[in-house]
């Protein structure tokens, strides 16, 4: 395999398209729990079951589910794009800036929701909160503050296998080893059937990070065969997979239109990569693509507690009511990434900085004369 110089890294140009992406991964993923999984618990935050109050739209936000794998894809393509030609501990600083300032906001805000109205969920135990707050609650089994981070704990993963190509150099070479390597692995855990490798390499959701650094790949040095190959292997895994997931059986999805959406999230990466949507331009999509990691994490325990709250006081219909939601949250979601993620994100970069900039250049020491002791440190 021949490899050619690569050019230099676009990272500080966005991408309005991926904003774009991230959004629509957000809104669906908002749109399936507020609708499809309205019945927490026993309790209707639409005072009746969501299949009866929305009927066939039921069906359709039962589907938003697939935004979940959309955004690992894309997390994929950003990390790749934002890692090249970093050092390791800017590769690192960088994620833990991206991932925990928007974290700790949103965990205050649930938190603060559900212990002023609990009558959907209720706050965590005080004891589970400092695990929350470092993603820690998955592996040492301590209650969520909300359902939705568990995906956060495979993003984390993610970070970390991604630190030994930082670490090596990020190169085409070692990122397609990397690739290689994680898909065989992901493939033998299958066969191997021990569930600490299975956490390892995330089999059932690894194939959607490869395919969105191999989609990188393609963006930065073109097309080649073996990055298609590897797209292909990973779409037939998430297609495998999905079919294996209980979760649309037991919201009466069919397969067929969830593989169909699967195989549309592969070709809109697709598209991106092959640079067929640099058209689009619209500077706005920027807010969106900021807002939409707040908008994830505080859309379903805030956003359950909201819609119970204002369906129990009001006559609002439930249609009307679940578009307010859905902008109110939209919004709450641009100031908290405006107003407050990033004054914290800029605070904790300078505060970083003496750990990213470069060492001075030391003033050699005169070397003793001959007979001279050199003094003891």
């Amino acid at each position: 395999m021949t490899v050619t110089r690569l050019p230099a890294a676009s990272r500080g140009t966005r991408l309005p398209a991926l904003d774009l992406f991230r959004f629509v991964a957000a809104l669906g993923v908002a749109v399936f729990h507020l609708v499809a999984v309205a019945g927490h618990g026993g309790v209707q935050i639409w005072g009746s079951p969501p299949d009866q109050v929305f009927g066939w739209f039921y069906r359709i936000a039962a589907y938003g589910w697939v935004g979940v794998p959309f955004f690992f894809m894309i997390s994929g393509f950003v990390i790749c794009l934002t890692a090249w030609g970093r050092a390791p501990e800017k590769y690192l600083i960088s994620r833990f800036v991206r991932l925990f300032p928007a974290l700790w906001i949103c965990a205050a805000i649930t938190t603060l929701v559900t212990a002023v109205y609990p009558r959907v969920f209720g706050p965590v135990p005080l004891r589970a909160l400092p695990a929350n707050l470092f993603l820690l609650e998955d592996p040492l089994g301590t209650p969520r503050i909300d359902d939705v981070y568990w995906t956060l704990w495979l993003e984390l993963k993610f970070y970390l296998l991604f630190l030994v190509v930082v670490w090596i150099g990020v190169t085409y070479r070692n990122v397609l080893a990397f690739c290689l390597i994680w898909s065989l692995a992901s493939i033998l855990a299958a066969e191997i059937g021990q569930p600490w490798l299975d956490a390892l390499v995330m089999r059932g959701n690894s194939h959607y990070f490869v395919a969105g650094i191999a989609f990188y790949l393609i963006h930065r040095s073109g097309p080649r065969p073996e990055l298609w190959l590897l797209i292909g292997l990973s779409w037939a895994l998430s297609i495998h997979y999905y079919q294996g997931n209980p979760l649309p059986a037991d919201k009466g999805m069919s397969y067929a239109p969830s593989s169909l959406l699967i195989t549309a999230c592969f070709g809109a990466l697709a598209l991106l990569s092959l640079h067929r949507l640099d058209g689009i331009r619209w500077r706005r999509l920027a807010v969106l693509g900021t807002a939409s990691y707040p908008l994830y994490l505080l859309h379903y325990a805030t956003g359950f507690a909201a819609i119970h709250f204002v369906s129990t006081h009001t006559t609002i219909g439930p249609v009307p009511l679940l578009v307010l939601a859905l902008v109110v949250l939209t919004g709450v979601a641009i100031l908290v990434s405006r107003r407050l993620e990033q004054p914290v994100a800029a605070r904790l970069n300078r505060a970083f900085e003496p750990v990213t900039r470069p060492a001075r250049t030391r003033s050699r020491r005169p070397r003793p004369a001959p007979g001279h002791a050199t003094p003891a440190c």
